[in-house]
């Protein structure tokens, strides 16, 4: 499991497009870290406090499915089209190929996240480990989801086309069902992490780690009833 999660670690800064999230994260964080440390006294204290992280959530929030499955739709079926997972089953479990995958995506963007939350701590002078945590878990959920539609869907062709439409689904949707009364709606409002975020209190939290570890049981049960 190491092993796999070494490598998917390393292979995810292997591309142009992850080099350019990490830059887009870190260009969000600065610059607008130092126009609101800037601007601290006309914007005031409360405004000062929730706009340094607010970019950063707000980058996540709306397009944080979207980079995720840009950048690791393909991080299951590509071992299953090519072949290789044939040759990872003959060294190591098929639970630790998952846990290994999904540990390895999850380190790549805690990383991502953590150079943002230093660069917002440099301008800000504190650590804001509520929105830390909060972001963390949203994107334990994210990488769940990008691993069960990866296991789901054998081809990368239709996974990466797939992807893209919930990366834009869930958002869209998702932050929509928060402000409208519509009956249908309501699927995407208690499915998606918006809610528990927004309105679900303190332990909305706890929810939204509990649907995350649902789909994870879902990818490690598709991967161990996958007939190689």
């Amino acid at each position: 499991m190491l092993a796999i999660w070494k490598k998917e670690f390393v292979q995810s800064f292997k591309s142009v497009f992850s080099i350019v999230t990490i830059a887009i994260f870190t260009a969000v964080s600065y610059y607008l870290s130092d126009f609101i440390a800037k601007n601290s006294a006309m914007l005031g204290k409360e405004v000062a406090e929730e706009g340094y992280v607010g970019g950063l959530v707000l980058l996540i929030y709306l397009f944080g499915f979207l980079f995720m499955f840009s950048l690791f739709h393909d991080t299951m079926n590509r071992e299953l089209e090519s072949r290789t997972i044939r040759f990872l089953v003959t060294k190591t479990s098929r639970l630790s190929i998952v846990l290994g995958k999904f540990l390895g995506i999850f380190t790549y963007w805690f990383v991502c996240l953590l150079v943002s939350f230093g660069i917002i701590t440099v301008f800000a002078e504190k650590f804001y480990f509520k929105s830390f945590g909060q972001l963390l878990v949203m994107i334990l959920y994210m990488v769940s989801m990008c691993l069960l539609l990866s296991s789901l869907i054998p081809r990368r062709s239709m996974s990466m086309f797939s992807g893209l439409i919930v990366g834009l689904a869930i958002p869209l949707f998702g932050l929509w069902s928060q402000f409208s009364d519509k009956p249908w709606l309501k699927i995407f409002k208690y499915a998606t992490p918006y809610y528990y975020f927004i309105d679900g209190g303190s332990w909305g939290w706890v929810v939204v780690l509990l649907m995350a570890a649902v789909m994870l049981g879902g990818s490690i049960l598709l991967l161990q009833r996958r007939d190689l």
